[in-house]
Order: structure tokens, then sequence, then C-alpha cells
């Protein structure tokens, strides 16, 4: 169904973001598509890519290509030349065969200006029909854990108190009642998680936001800031990997 729905569209460029989650049904979809749409360029993105990728694109000859790492900055500059392979060398993040096999790989690509992004929620394209939104109020992690796709990316970079009660303003006029706020590990700042549990306050008690908090490096002043809020305005996850010290350690 969904290969038939795409190909009556006859589209010049299939983009598909690659999970360890959708990963097989994905590669089923696009090669069927390809087949049906042979000049079709597709690229594919996503955690899936964030190790070498060479083996993976010999592997899979109808993949054009595959994008490493943070594309916002990036990947409008492929959309600005998709169709001129031979330009594709110096676009960061960028995996791909040449015409002659070679494998060209051009690191990951890191989003430098994280506070001037557009944020999602003005694209036409955002899907306000879900039961919720999610928020992301920073990007990067100080914790360098060996399992996880955001381990020891740096810098943290963080959007200001303002900007996000702006994007909060605009998720409350839609009559979104819960917000997952993307944030790696809420508290590692005290000082700006104070603000923020503040700033979640004045949306109480249209929405409920959902933190992940590090038990181990919650605070005393912080404990105190949360006893003070009203019943309902968070879904706290705790993240504790293990109770165990080797397995801590292996992480």
């Amino acid at each position: 169904m969904i290969v038939d729905e795409i190909y009556r569209h006859r589209p010049d460029i299939l983009a598909a973001t690659t999970w360890l989650f959708n990963h097989e049904q994905l590669l089923h979809i696009t090669a069927r598509l390809k087949a049906l749409l042979p000049h079709a360029c597709l690229i594919l993105g996503g955690p899936e890519f964030l190790g070498d990728n060479e083996e993976f694109l010999r592997k899979n000859t109808f993949v054009d290509c595959v994008f490493r790492g943070e594309g916002e900055e990036a990947f409008p500059q492929w959309l600005a030349r998709w169709n001129h392979p031979e330009q594709w060398n110096d676009i960061p993040g960028l995996c791909y065969l040449t015409s002659t096999k070679e494998y060209k790989d051009n690191s990951i690509a890191r989003v430098l200006k994280f506070a001037e992004l557009t944020a999602p929620e003005e694209s036409r394209f955002f899907n306000w029909s879900k039961p919720f939104v999610q928020l992301e109020t920073t990007r990067g992690c100080f914790n360098t854990c060996a399992f996880c796709v955001s381990g020891g990316e740096k810098p943290v970079r963080t959007l200001s108190i303002e900007s996000i009660r702006k994007r909060l303003q605009t998720i409350h006029a839609h009559g979104i009642k819960n917000v997952r706020v993307l944030d790696r590990t809420f508290n590692y700042n005290p000082r700006r998680a104070k603000e923020l549990l503040r700033l979640f306050l004045e949306f109480h008690p249209d929405i409920r936001f959902h933190l992940e908090i590090h038990p181990a490096l919650l605070s005393e002043e912080l404990k105190e800031e949360l006893k003070q809020l009203p019943k309902g305005l968070l879904h706290l996850e705790a993240g504790i990997q293990s109770l165990r010290e080797p397995v801590l350690e292996q992480s």
C-alpha cells in the first residue's frame, strides 16, 4: 500500500529516516520503489548510519546515498544539488559511492547554530494530530554511555527559556495536552532545570510535561523545587541503567 501510494506521486527524491525498528521494512519498501522509479534519488538517514556505511552501500546498491549526523543545516545543501552527484563531495555527513564505485565519506554533520534553527512546529508538514508533541530543548549529552546514539555528543547546545516559552505557546494554542521534553538529562544543569520547571508551571493545568531526570544528579535545591509543583504537571522518568558497578563501567 505504501509503495503504491508513493509510486502514484512519481517523486524525484525519496528520503527516509532509518531506525533499528523500521530498518528491515524500510529496505523492502525502498527496494520496490527504486525498481518502479529507477530515476528517483533515494537518500536514507537516521541513527542506523552513525557508523561506517561502505558495506551497507555496496550491499544495497539501490540506495544512492546515506546521511550521517544532524541534517538541518547540511540536508538543504544536498537538496540544492541532489541530481548532481559530482558535487556531493563537500556536503557534511554524506556517504555515497561515486560513478566509479569509490566510497566517499564526508564525516559527520553537526548543527552549529542549534538556537537559530526554524522550530518544527512552524512547518506546514508538522503533525498536530497526535495527543502529544516532542520538544527538543537541548541537543547533545555530557555523558558517554556506549549504548546511546547521543552519548558523548558535545557540546551540549541549548535553547533560551524565552524561545521555549514561544514554542510552548504555539503548542498550547493547538490544544496539545502532553509535551515530551527531549533533553537527554534534564537536570544536568540545576539552575536551568529550575528555570524550565517554573516555565512549565505557566502552562498548568493545560499541559503535562514528560522529563528524563538523572537521579544521582538531583540536588537538594531541585528536590525542594519539585516538591512544590502541583500534582499532574510532570511525568518523570528516572534513568537507572544498572545497580551493578561492573555493568556501569562496561556501559
